[in-house]
């Protein structure tokens, strides 16, 4: 298992010895900490590594935890993040307005820590999201196509981990 930002992922994408080495040693690639586009994923997914499972994870550690990437996703689908309900929930708000968008609308994503260890409710992340229906029995949303946005309290945005 090789887990990875999608920065770097992309750097070793560029090395065909590391790319070699890489589909002889690991069956899986993990990646967080930063966001991969679609183009990305699926070239990374098919074309330089296809003998390895490409999932991703997106969260952060304010949050105490995140979301995993939906298992059995097909190759045309989008990424989506499924958190860990309902400890972890996500929701999907109009920036402005604070309100709830309708699914498959974009907004900004707020998460909550609610558990026994915790209580972090209404963190505003910087990053926008499309809102998918959670899985059935899931408390909240879950989100696709997730990535930074430009400005967050007057200030420009650094992708990456911090």
């Amino acid at each position: 298992m090789l887990m990875t930002t999608p920065p770097l992922l992309e750097r070793l994408a560029r090395h065909d010895d590391l790319i070699e080495l890489i589909g002889e040693k690991v069956k899986g690639i993990m990646w967080g900490g930063a966001h991969m586009d679609a183009d990305t994923r699926d070239l990374l997914r098919t074309e330089v590594f296809p003998g390895c499972a490409l999932y991703g994870t997106y969260g952060n550690t304010m949050i105490l935890g995140g979301a995993t990437e939906r298992l059995g996703l097909g190759p045309d689908e989008p990424c989506v993040f499924d958190p860990r309900t309902p400890f972890v929930t996500v929701s999907v708000v109009d920036p402005a307005s604070g309100a709830p968008v309708a699914y498959g609308e974009r907004g900004q994503v707020v998460m909550n820590h609610v558990s026994e260890s915790a209580l972090l409710p209404g963190n505003l992340e910087r990053d926008l999201a499309i809102r998918v229906p959670p899985p059935e029995g899931a408390v909240g949303d879950s989100v696709a196509d997730v990535g930074p946005v430009a400005m967050f309290d007057d200030e420009v945005v650094i992708e990456g981990v911090y």
